[in-house]
This record gives structure tokens, C-alpha cells and sequence, in this order.
């Protein structure tokens, strides 16, 4: 990996980092967690330093640990629905009769309740749910337009001709 630039407290100064892998522990919701994440450290000192992306990164990689440890619809599963069903985050949230935001929160990484989570997983995996939901709840969503697009994407997703 290429040299990147970072602030290091130990040599006081703007410094060249390099980033390695590294087993990382670390607690969410009161567990314990070990999983491979990233440190970022100087060239100079090899002191770890604070690099807000990495700290990202970890921080993705610990919840992806919960979510594998509980059962809980993946990241990546979540953003895809959308795409998958033509339809906009806050539709969707719209449409499953939660709050405008919540489906947007998971998007962004929140991590689903359980039951929030097998509607998503089943949403993902079967279209035909999804139209079920799509049909019973066409009256949630604030246009015709969005329950056609959606209906459109769940026919070619389904093969319902």
C-alpha cells in the first residue's frame, strides 16, 4: 500500500502512514467482538494514528460482526433493495409502515432490529413478498407513479408476465 499523510501525536507532526491489517477487539451493545480491521501507523515512530476512514472501516467491520453473530440482514443486502425495487429509501420505510427515516438509518449503517431485519432479508430474497407488501400497502406511498415503478422493477425481478 502506497504512503498517505496523517497527523501523528508522537512526532507532533503531519506524517506518511502506512496502514496494515490487523485483529482488532472490540464491544458493541455490552459483547465483545474480535474481528480483522485496520490501524493506521507512522512511518517515522510506527505509533498507530487516528485516521477518520479507517475508524470508519473498523467500526463498518465490528457491526458486521454483530449482525453475523445475530442473524442480522447485511449492509450490502439493505443497499440493494432500493435498486432492486425502483423504489426510494423513504418510500420503502413509507410503504412498510415505519418511520420516514428508519429505512435510511439502515442504509447509512444502523444496525435493523430482528424483526426489522427478517422483513428485509425475506424483502431481498423473495420478490413476491415484496409485492404482497407492495399491493397491501400501495395507499403508504405519496404517489401512483412510485407504486408503478416499483410494481414495474418487482414484475421484471419476479418474471411475472
Amino acid at each position: 500500500m502506497g504512503f498517505l499523510l496523517g497527523y501523528c501525536e508522537e512526532c507532533r507532526d503531519d506524517v506518511e502512514f502506512t496502514i496494515v491489517n490487523a485483529q482488532i477487539e472490540g464491544t458493541l451493545k455490552g459483547e465483545k467482538f474480535s474481528y480483522l480491521g485496520k490501524v493506521a501507523r507512522c512511518i517515522d515512530c510506527n505509533t498507530e494514528i487516528y485516521v477518520k476512514e479507517i475508524m470508519d472501516h473498523n467500526l463498518k467491520m465490528l457491526y458486521d460482526e454483530y449482525r453475523e453473530k445475530h442473524g442480522i440482514v447485511s449492509l450490502e443486502t439493505i443497499s440493494k433493495i432500493p435498486k432492486k425495487y425502483a423504489i426510494g429509501k423513504r418510500s420503502l420505510s413509507l410503504l412498510l409502515g415505519w418511520a420516514e427515516q428508519t429505512f435510511s438509518r439502515y442504509c447509512d449503517g444502523d444496525v435493523p432490529t430482528k424483526q426489522y431485519s427478517k422483513i428485509l432479508q425475506k424483502i431481498y430474497d423473495d420478490p413476491k413478498y415484496y409485492e404482497e407488501l407492495l399491493v397491501e400497502n400501495r395507499k403508504n406511498l405519496k404517489t401512483d407513479a412510485s407504486y408503478m415503478k416499483s410494481k414495474k422493477a418487482v414484475d421484471i425481478n419476479a418474471n411475472i408476465k
